[in-house]
């Protein structure tokens, strides 16, 4: 179960970013982190801890819970 929600959550994330029209190297300059840790994110192979979540969801302009929508 937990591997399926990190999947969901990964998959909101490249949602949104595309839904915004974020590249990852944009996504990357906006939470300050290296783009290849977007890439990770994206992909389940890395899991953002709640500071990192917060400027995720900071700068798509939408609610942390947002991000963890997995209906």
């Amino acid at each position: 179960m937990i591997e399926f929600s990190c999947k969901k959550f990964a998959d909101n994330v490249k949602k949104y970013r595309e839904t915004k029209g974020y590249t990852k190297s944009k996504m990357a300059e906006l939470v300050d982190c290296d783009v290849s840790y977007i890439g990770k994110i994206e992909r389940s192979e890395k899991y953002p801890n709640l500071k990192m979540i917060f400027k995720i969801a900071k700068a798509f302009e939408i609610p942390a819970k947002d991000l963890f929508d997995f209906e």
